[in-house]
């Protein structure tokens, strides 16, 4: 005899008739050796030969979905698991097979498994990642490629994905997508380093705005990693204040600013 406890309440599974006897006092409720046939809270007969009770049987809600759905007459819930009532399905008591009783498959899908192994980004995770780039937040962004409408579920969902680097490669593509629309590429951006190096009157810019445009010519050292981000990547960049500071200090000077030296903008 087995058991297992549900809120409680030991739910048994008797190996044969004999035990299933002995257990009530030889006065046993009624047997039915057809489980398909058998109704809430009765006793029956499982496939596998012992003798279980049925704790739910209800209908389908949505009969049309599959073609399972379509040929059952509802389902039946025991301690081990849930099955479709129609003539293939095999009811048996092997709880190793059944992870969770609350559904009709033996095996949970494990998406978090599969998403770890996918090799190539997905039609959802390419909108996700566009929308990542264009600012919309990482929650907003999933809700919006999944259809998802839970946003506790949107962000555990997120932050999986976030953590693949195939769909950080598509972020960051996207990125470099949205600058190249806006005109902004590493010319641009070594156009404004120097601009900062040459005309900041504040050494820590001139010499961050120094070691940023070595790394991206290659005077300073980089990894193979650095060198293939590009300068997009590699940039940290610079705060508003650093940014403002030299923005007042060249006007202050009343330099006219040509072409090759781009005047900071707020």
């Amino acid at each position: 005899m087995e058991y297992k406890s549900i809120k409680g309440k030991r739910n048994y599974i008797f190996e044969d008739k004999e035990e299933f006897n002995e257990y009530f006092d030889y006065s046993p409720p009624l047997l039915v050796e057809n489980w398909r046939e058998g109704s809430e809270d009765s006793w029956v007969v499982s496939d596998d030969s012992r003798i279980i009770q049925l704790l739910k049987v209800g209908k389908i809600s949505h009969p049309g979905d599959t073609k399972n759905y379509k040929v059952s007459n509802g389902w039946a819930r025991t301690v081990v698991g849930t099955f479709l009532i129609n003539k293939k399905t095999f009811m048996d008591t092997d709880f190793s097979q059944h992870p969770n009783r609350y559904t009709f498959s033996k095996k949970i899908k494990n998406t978090g498994k599969r998403i770890k192994e996918r090799k190539n980004v997905t039609k959802n995770e390419r909108l996700f990642s566009v929308n990542v780039a264009g600012g919309m937040g990482a929650i907003k962004s999933y809700m919006e490629a999944y259809g998802e409408v839970d946003s506790n579920k949107a962000r555990k969902k997120a932050i999986i994905l976030l953590k693949q680097e195939r769909v950080m490669q598509e972020v960051e593509k996207s990125v470099l997508d949205v600058a190249k629309s806006l005109g902004l590429d590493h010319e641009y951006v070594l156009t404004r380093l120097k601009h900062l190096a040459d005309y900041s009157e504040d050494d820590n810019i001139i010499l961050q705005s120094t070691k940023e445009i070595g790394k991206v010519i290659g005077t300073s050292g980089v990894t193979i990693k650095q060198r293939d981000v590009g300068v997009f990547g590699m940039f940290q960049g610079f705060s508003p204040e650093q940014l403002d500071k030299v923005e007042r200090k060249v006007l202050g000077r009343g330099e006219e600013i040509s072409e090759d030296k781009v005047a900071i903008q707020e």
